[in-house]
């Protein structure tokens, strides 16, 4: 199986391609701005140097969020429109997921901050024991049981009030880890749909709140 993966969702702009399991091409630029802009050009360099054509691709894959509401919005928008034009199926998997398994650790909590709110998810194998939430660092704590190791972006906030659990410096989703699990799952029952944990804090004039999907 022959895949391309893609990542906007915090402050970077990444891409993989994977054969059967084999790392082909793995790029990863730090950004915070300009992933519209970026990420098109980088998928067609990292095809052409691998050798790929995109009419070769078997699956695209994508983070889904939680992460930056507009780099979700980019990553999403571009892996199923390429996915649409080469008539291939997309998988969306969470970005608590793709970092939890970079930790590598049987039992690794996940944890990202987005504008003051703090998201995170737990898995134990492969199998999620905390369904990625917006919760309090103590709400999170206080759902486990046992040692953890805690990676991502949030971890630090975590480790504040766990100082004895181990901590895996991840900070972005690694486009590698996403392919290797997007082989694994059914593109059915893993939409690139937008995983969006909090309401965004759009006005209309007058300080009236604009409803909105959750962020």
């Amino acid at each position: 199986m022959l895949i391309l993966a893609v990542d906007t969702a915090l402050n970077a702009c990444s891409v993989a391609i994977l054969r059967s399991g084999e790392v082909l091409l793995s790029r990863v630029e730090p950004m915070a701005k300009g992933q519209a802009e970026r990420l098109a050009p980088m998928a067609r360099e990292v095809l052409a140097e691998a050798g790929i054509a995109p009419s070769a691709l078997d699956r695209i894959a994508v983070t889904r969020g939680p992460g930056a509401f507009t780099g979700l919005r980019i990553g999403l928008a571009f892996a199923r429109g390429l996915a649409v034009a080469l008539d291939r199926p997309c998988v969306g998997i969470s970005t608590l997921e793709v970092l939890a398994h970079a930790a590598n650790a049987q039992r690794t909590l996940a944890a990202i901050e987005v504008a003051g709110s703090l998201f995170a998810g737990a898995w134990e194998g492969r199998a999620c024991v905390l369904e990625p939430s917006r919760l309090s660092a103590e709400d999170v704590l206080g759902k486990l049981n046992g040692d953890w190791t805690l990676t991502g972006p949030g971890a630090q906030t975590l480790a504040q009030l766990r100082p004895d659990w181990p901590l895996a410096l991840q900070d972005l989703p690694d486009p590698v880890v996403l392919a290797q699990l997007a082989q694994h799952l059914d593109p059915a029952h893993n939409p690139p749909t937008p995983l969006y944990l909090r309401g965004h804090e759009a006005k209309l004039p007058g300080g009236l709140s604009l409803e909105a999907e959750p962020l």
